[in-house]
């Protein structure tokens, strides 16, 4: 069950730099990679939370969206 949140929120993040890489204002694409970052975050304190599951290393949210 975990993991399927964990995932959730990931998806969410992948959408959010998405929504970032389309954005033309700066402030919009600022608020977007945050966003994006926060789901991260989510989705590690989820998997920190539950015994046995290892959260794994997430590359940087801007290297992820640029390539």
């Amino acid at each position: 069950m975990v993991s399927i949140v964990a995932q959730a929120y990931r998806a969410n993040a992948k959408q959010c730099l998405s929504w970032a890489e389309s954005a033309s204002d700066p402030e919009n694409k600022e608020a977007f990679f945050a966003l994006a970052a926060t789901w991260m975050s989510a989705a590690a304190r989820i998997e920190h939370a539950a015994p046995g599951i290892k959260a794994t290393g997430e590359p940087s949210l801007r290297r992820a969206a640029a390539g």
